[in-house]
């Protein structure tokens, strides 16, 4: 087990080319020698859920510097859930990829779980690498898999309801969006850098998200974890293992770069 070190975390607001701003929580040193990872939460999250806040610590004591992203906040300025689409996702990812280089960053990973893995596979940007965590796929809305039995929903007006577990809740012009989005899976094809997915067995969309891996330029890894849902909180293996691929991931593309 690693012992985690007290490091300060620093709050940082990153701006975005229509005006608007986005909440980032950095964990090391943006412009120090430390390959940086850029992490992206699901639809719905934020930069302070679980797997995004043990993920930063875990990785800072194996060497790499995190910037962790609150695609949506409270306060003025920010983003809220209910005016994003997949293409706005992207367009501020592609904005603090930016931002961040412009620092004087040698290396920039990325990493997304969910729908920020999809944001990660939509964008065109340049990067050292990419973990993506069970990455949403385009069919999985036209097959109805966000509305099964690991994610009932209701509508609700103009709204989707979540009804399991947490909930949560967005927008139906977005599951609009999103269904029109049709087959995804040549997203991950043509990327200049190494790609590995990290697939949840036992969630619905493992067998979409593996799609993207048959296409993907080498070189490209694939792992899969047992028992795994869609949110990797099943138990302390497997948060263990896929922080420890991801962080395995990183270390060996960030030293053979050097």
């Amino acid at each position: 087990m690693i012992a985690y070190s007290n490091i300060p975390e620093t709050n940082l607001d990153i701006p975005l080319a229509d005006g608007k701003k986005i909440h980032s929580i950095v964990r090391g040193e943006l412009n120090g020698d430390a390959p940086i990872v850029i992490m992206m939460h699901g639809r719905p999250g934020n930069g302070n859920e679980l797997l995004q806040y043990l993920g930063a610590r875990y990785f800072y004591e194996c060497g790499i510097t995190t910037l962790r992203l609150s695609m949506y906040d409270y306060g003025e300025n920010y983003r809220s859930i209910f005016d994003c689409t997949l293409d706005t996702h992207i367009s501020d990812f592609e904005d603090v990829v930016r931002y961040v280089r412009a620092l004087g960053s040698r290396q920039i990973f990325a990493l997304g779980h969910s729908y920020g893995g999809m944001t990660i596979l939509g964008s065109d940007t340049r990067l050292d690498g990419a973990v993506l965590w069970d990455p949403a796929h385009g069919l999985a809305w036209n097959n109805s898999e966000f509305d099964s039995a690991d994610y009932p929903e209701k509508v609700i007006g103009d709204f989707i309801i979540g009804v399991g577990g947490n909930g949560y809740v967005y927008p139906s012009k977005q599951k609009t969006y999103d269904e029109a989005l049709g087959d995804t899976t040549h997203w991950a094809a043509g990327k200049d850098y190494p790609t590995k997915y990290i697939l949840a067995s036992a969630g619905p969309l493992a067998a979409y998200a593996k799609r993207y891996y048959e296409v993907a330029t080498a070189p490209k890894e694939l792992v899969e974890i047992a028992d795994a849902h869609h949110q990797f909180e099943d138990n302390d293996e497997v948060v263990e293992q896929l922080l420890h691929e991801t962080a395995a991931f990183v270390t060996h593309y960030s030293q053979s770069s050097l």
